[in-house]
């Protein structure tokens, strides 16, 4: 009877989690940031046709699956943002009855849905729930790969082969931190196939070599991209930075309710894989559920493959790329959660709900952009005729999709419209930059009388102070400008500074 009525009070709150983890992951009505708007640009792309696509991406440095999806979403939606961002929110949806099966593949029905519980609240899952990126996409067809292997390793049918091989395409053309998990996939199946004699192991092991012959087409482009873009806007990571950066992804941002959180979640990750199974209950040591030594095995050699090779290589290492690890993490923590004695595992499981809502609250709450309060700035004092110049060219993309039609929108360096942002050999183009004849080429696209915006900030990588430098060329030509709005890094993610220039004699 005891059980029973715990089992109910984790029923209920894992449909306050649910219900609550929905509505939250179509919630933010703030403006799009730089990576978001250049989805939104390249899922236009899509639209017009592949050839038009395949050469943005040569100059943006992903592969195309993602807005190809987006592109038939948005045909159907619409392109707005709300449109463009629910796709996200629906793969979102979409991936609790997903982990809810994958649950189901190893653990009781208790175990599932605190499984479920704990994927439904997470911060990291609604975040980018939220945000018209591929992340979501990662993590469904991580979850779909989940079930294909088990399936699979049970019976290696020519459907079931297929279907792996299905997902392993898929996420090769996704993301290249793809790349990463299909290796340790295919090495540890080669091992067990070779050394445990299995021969199934080596049939999944086909089948993931066959997924990565759909990659073969897309390789030229890939080499190309290689070549010319990279992660310019960034260096590479310490270890104890990756580590950092995921965990702080998995609470939900910064601040104390995102370290609780993170917290939290390692404490139950904890209790889930290092305890096992005794006469007397839960003991210390190593897990003994072999499925799940083999998930956390497979998450933790992905992100020490992925951020030694983005050592090696000095390219970047952004928290969110923790999605590939974040499923382990998850099944881990819904199962540190059964671990608790007794009644523990209700407050326990509603304090991780409580915490991670109140960090998704606060990170939902601000604008991950400062260019929203510019555009308004420019949208209340500004003239047709005006032009808006961003610098640098990261800052242009969110601000040419709230100005496009009704305000010429310029970019620095290049000079474009500043729908995206163009890659390729970004370091040294910039490094080249004359901004003295830059000032004088956006001067000759002002109109006489016509007021000069500069949306600019200092500090970014490969730019240096260029952009300062470009605002004292600008009053050199065109007089003292008004600082229209003040950057606040406190309050955005991505901050920028508002100078109104005089018009153009």
């Amino acid at each position: 009877m005891e059980e029973a009525r715990r089992n109910r009070w984790i029923i209920a709150v894992v449909a306050v989690s649910v219900i609550g983890g929905i509505v939250l992951r179509f919630l933010p009505a703030s403006p799009m940031w730089l990576d978001e708007a250049i989805s939104a640009s390249l899922a236009e792309e899509a639209g017009l046709g592949w050839s038009d696509l395949v050469e943005a991406l040569r100059h943006d440095g992903h592969p195309p699956l993602y807005y190809v999806l987006l592109a038939l979403w948005t045909n159907l939606l619409g392109e707005g943002d709300v449109a463009v961002r629910s796709f996200s929110g629906v793969l979102g949806v979409a991936s609790l009855p997903l982990v809810w099966l994958v649950a189901r593949r190893h653990l009781d029905r208790t175990g599932a849905w605190l499984v479920l519980g704990v994927m439904a609240s997470s911060p990291f899952a609604i975040r980018y729930s939220t945000e018209a990126r591929m992340y979501l996409l990662i993590l469904v067809l991580l979850l779909l790969g989940h079930l294909a292997i088990v399936r699979a390793w049970d019976s290696p049918s020519l459907g079931r082969l297929a279907w792996l091989s299905a997902v392993v395409a898929a996420l090769l053309l996704t993301h290249y931190w793809s790349f990463f998990v299909v290796v340790v996939v295919a090495v540890g199946l080669l091992l067990r196939g070779r050394m445990g004699g299995e021969d199934h192991a080596l049939r999944l092991a086909g089948a993931v070599a066959a997924g990565c012959v759909a990659f073969v087409p897309w390789l030229p482009v890939f080499l190309d991209q290689l070549a010319h873009t990279g992660t310019p806007w960034s260096p590479a990571p310490r270890p104890t930075v990756v580590a950092a950066l995921t965990l702080e992804a998995y609470g939900g941002g910064r601040g104390s309710e995102a370290l609780l959180v993170a917290v939290v979640l390692s404490v139950l990750v904890v209790l889930g894989v290092g305890t096992r199974d005794s006469a007397s209950g839960a003991v210390l040591g190593w897990t003994d559920r072999g499925w799940l030594r083999v998930s956390a095995g497979i998450g933790l050699a992905t992100m020490l493959l992925g951020a030694a090779v983005s050592l090696a290589t000095d390219t970047a290492f952004q928290g969110r790329y923790g999605v590939f690890a974040i499923v382990p993490v998850v099944l881990a923590a819904g199962l540190g959660l059964r671990r608790l004695p007794g009644a523990g595992v209700v407050p326990a499981l509603a304090l991780l709900v409580l915490l991670s809502g109140v960090s998704v609250a606060r990170e939902l709450a601000r604008d991950r952009t400062q260019v929203g309060v510019v555009v308004e700035a420019v949208l209340e004092g500004g003239a047709g005729g005006d032009l808006v110049v961003f610098c640098p060219d990261q800052l242009a993309p969110a601000g040419h999709r709230l100005l496009a039609g009704r305000f010429t929108t310029l970019s620095y360096p290049m000079l474009d419209d500043g729908r995206r942002v163009d890659w390729s050999d970004y370091a040294q183009r910039n490094g080249a930059v004359d901004v003295a004849l830059v000032a004088d080429r956006i001067l000759e696209r002002a109109s006489t009388g016509s007021v000069v915006w500069l949306v600019w900030m200092d500090g970014y990588e490969t730019f240096d102070a260029q952009c300062g430098e470009l605002r004292l060329v600008l009053a050199d030509r065109l007089g003292r400008p008004t600082k229209v709005v003040r950057a606040d890094g406190d309050a955005f993610d991505d901050a920028a500074n508002l100078s109104r220039f005089p018009g153009r004699p």
